[in-house]
């Protein structure tokens, strides 16, 4: 279950946070529907002061007012509390910084007729609507309470669900004693319901007994919650901390497997997922996407928050993520941080407590507020068992909100990893196969491909140019200075123009001291000015080789890409543009 839940009240906070730390579980605050203590602003803030003071678990919700709520009602009067009362609860849901806050649908389905049900939802919806877009950043779930059928749910939330902080809170023990099929809400609620309150009962009063106690058929509702609600919040609403106790043991041992059925389920479930990334890996993608493909299985094996592949920059001395889910790109310094550590080693890491391990760097943490309980993270080797990368996984996600790693879990990433690492080496390959080893620009072979992908596929109307440059009087430099110079002058000369053109196309060595730039998107004068700026960034440069400043120069040739020529023409024209060039004094741009 992807969070859990009881019901905390603040005369017995301290029993409440026990059993929280003991089941690593969260709060639904259920202090604040009291109508007593909604009148008294003093006592208000007392209970949010307690709150605060002695902490309340992430993930938290809040029970929002609904007693005698009826803001559908004709009377004027009773409309202005009812929307004051909910206000109310958001603005102490926003004091407590708590997750979501629940409010009932108070729909009476004994009142006849479809002018009072349609009232109610249309009142609702433009008044919940207000709500969700003055507090963006809580979530507002609408519960049944006697619905007899999900009629009124459903049609509320197709007209909310819009809202990213809009959901359902679906009560399974109304269901049970004033509900009708059980399948029925299922269907009918799967989009929207992102919590859910479970408590037993005999069926013929909602009397809140302990998980096991009463008439509910709980392997049913397992079978229900993992077929169409299982990325839903639950809280078990007892509040009596040793009938808590009891439901959270009951429900520990439903997940951990004694129903059978629901052990195979989750199985299958999770060799049906497996199954699904190792056939789209066989299915031929870009790097990028096969990457991601890569991220989503690992997480999926090991049941992470967030998980992320590495690639060890030996050049850069540093490592950075080709892939991560939950965050942007990440770069680490050599040697620094668990995947440092990991990759230096080439060793496994499984911690369970990084803010106590010096190896963990929580600078990211402090940058972002995210917090780091737990990390896997093993080193990503080629065929020859070198280390190109790591696969690190954060943030374990159990059944009752504990995050450890063990090693299972190990053993599951290990997939995952050997997967990367094929990947991995096979695009490097690829990469060193179509680049120049002296310049580290791409060669003839990653030019071709370039430009089929980037010039010939994207749609005809866009525009597209080309550059062919070369450098003034190489063959003196080299008889001056020495081949040597020569190297480093094609490698100063590259370097610049990679500079200039950056995310603007791509640098190519054609051969010997001539490069060629591809430009997508660009027009005849914007290819131009990018062709004076590196003709003029390289004038100005000088390029110091053994003591000896060389002094460079460069001529260039340009045109715009015509669709109707073949790549042949487009490049003789070019080239003729910077013949032109050379023959008319040379450091100019000619097209």
């Amino acid at each position: 279950m992807k969070h859990v839940l009881i019901v905390s009240k603040a005369e017995k906070l301290e029993e409440y946070l026990q059993i929280a730390k003991e089941y690593h579980v969260s709060f639904e605050i259920n202090d604040f529907f009291n109508a007593k203590l909604l009148d008294d602003e003093k006592e208000i803030e007392n209970v949010i002061t307690m709150y605060k003071k002695f902490g309340i678990p992430k993930n938290s919700t809040m029970h929002g007012a609904f007693f005698d709520l009826a803001i559908n009602s004709s009377d004027a009067k009773i409309r202005e509390i009812s929307e004051f009362r909910m206000a109310q609860s958001m603005e102490i849901a926003s004091r407590l910084g708590v997750k979501g806050v629940i409010f009932h649908t108070n729909y009476n389905p004994d009142i006849p007729g479809e002018m009072y049900k349609q009232q109610l939802i249309d009142t609702l919806v433009s008044y919940l609507a207000k709500l969700l877009k003055q507090y963006p950043n809580i979530d507002i779930y609408m519960e049944n309470m006697f619905d007899k059928t999900p009629e009124v749910l459903e049609k509320i939330s197709k007209q909310l669900q819009e809202y990213p902080n809009y959901g359902v809170c679906l009560d399974w023990a109304h269901v049970n004693v004033y509900g009708g099929l059980h399948d029925e809400w299922g269907k009918s609620l799967y989009p929207y319901v992102k919590h859910i309150h479970i408590n037993d009962n005999d069926h013929t009063a909602d009397v809140h007994l302990p998980l096991g106690k009463g008439k509910i058929d709980w392997d049913e509702f397992m079978e229900y919650y993992y077929k169409y609600f299982k990325d839903s919040s639950v809280l078990i609403e007892t509040n009596d901390p040793q009938h808590q106790r009891e439901s959270l043991e009951y429900l520990k041992d439903l997940l951990q497997g004694k129903d059978t059925r629901l052990y195979n389920s989750k199985a299958e479930e999770l060799l049906e997922k497996i199954f699904y990334y190792m056939n789209e890996l066989t299915i031929e993608k870009d790097f990028s996407e096969s990457v991601l493909l890569l991220t989503e299985l690992g997480r999926t094996l090991v049941n992470a928050d967030r998980t992320s592949f590495w690639y060890r920059d030996v050049k850069n001395n540093s490592y950075w993520t080709m892939g991560a889910s939950g965050t942007g790109r990440i770069v680490v310094p050599k040697g620094q941080g668990i995947v440092g550590s990991s990759i230096e080693n080439n060793e496994t890491i499984l911690i369970n407590n990084p803010y106590q391990d010096t190896r963990f760097n929580p600078q990211v943490d402090k940058e972002t507020g995210y917090i780091t309980k737990s990390i896997l993270c093993m080193p990503v080797t080629n065929s020859c068992g070198d280390v190109i990368g790591a696969y690190q996984a954060i943030n374990k996600i159990g059944s009752f909100g504990e995050s450890s790693f063990c090693e299972q879990d190990k053993n599951r990433l290990a997939l995952a990893a050997v997967y990367s690492g094929k990947l991995l080496e096979a695009h490097l390959l690829r990469v060193q196969s179509r680049m120049d080893a002296l310049t580290g620009l791409q060669n003839r072979r990653g030019f071709y491909e370039y430009y089929e992908n980037y010039i010939l596929l994207p749609k005809k109307e866009q525009e597209k140019s080309i550059i062919i440059g070369d450098i003034d009087y190489f063959k003196r430099v080299n008889d001056t200075y020495g081949h040597n110079a020569g190297d480093k002058v094609l490698q100063h000369v590259s370097n610049i123009i990679r500079e200039c053109v950056h995310d603007a196309g791509e640098v190519f060595r054609w051969g010997g001291e001539e490069m060629i730039v591809l430009l997508p998107g660009y027009d005849l004068r914007q290819t131009r000015e990018l062709a004076e700026k590196i003709r003029i960034t390289i004038e100005q440069s000088t390029c110091v080789v053994e003591n000896n400043n060389i002094p460079i120069t460069m001529s260039f040739g340009i045109k715009q890409i015509e669709d109707e020529l073949t790549l042949e023409e487009n490049i003789k024209a070019a080239d003729e543009n910077l013949y032109e060039a050379k023959k008319t004094g040379r450091n100019t741009v000619i097209g």
